[in-house]
């Protein structure tokens, strides 16, 4: 039973869809572009609970950053699909904003 049980855990283990997957680039102008990866959990529409997880991330990646500590703008925010993955659901949302 204990082999089963670790069996289990080392399977479940091998299971690693990466939920956060993100680039973040700056200048020192103030701007950045911040790019979330979506996958079926992660949705690529801009309503709902995956845009504002993204929100999050891209506060934190801006904090982590030392930038925008009065507020920021997301200027453009696009869909784009990424060439290496066609038949996949993963998408890219770029987020292209400055700081206030």
């Amino acid at each position: 039973m204990r082999m089963l049980a670790i069996a289990s855990l080392v399977l479940l283990g091998a299971c690693n869809d990466p939920v956060r997957v993100v680039s973040f680039e700056a200048d020192p102008a103030g701007t950045f572009v911040f790019t979330a990866q979506t996958n079926t959990v992660m949705t690529p529409n801009d309503d709902g609970e995956a845009e504002q997880i993204r929100r999050g991330w891209l506060a934190e990646e801006l904090g982590a950053h030392g930038m925008c500590g009065t507020g920021y703008v997301v200027e453009i925010r696009r869909l784009v699909e990424p060439t290496d993955a066609p038949s996949s659901n993963a998408h890219d949302v770029v987020y292209s904003g400055r700081c206030l």
